[in-house]
């Protein structure tokens, strides 16, 4: 049994599916704020260090906040 049906022109959906697919979409968006929270960590971190945010927000985008934090710890205050 197919969980999609087109009738007249419509196309209906199994409920089911569209359970599934939220609830995918749901886990999708939860883990994407969870990752700009991670980011948003490191550009904090690299303001109260004096360091340029927006190389270290790029960092953590395409590497790994994570990553970017544990450098940002090693590095310290810039001198000013």
């Amino acid at each position: 049994m197919t969980s999609a049906i087109l009738l007249k022109s419509h196309l209906v959906v199994d409920p089911l599916l569209w359970q599934i697919l939220l609830g995918i979409a749901g886990v999708v968006v939860t883990f994407g704020v969870v990752y700009l929270v991670r980011v948003h960590i490191a550009l904090r971190m690299a303001k109260n260090r004096h360091r340029d945010p927006l190389g270290w927000v790029l960092l953590s985008l395409f590497v790994s906040p994570v990553l970017a934090w544990i450098i940002l710890l090693i590095v310290g205050d810039m001198k000013k």
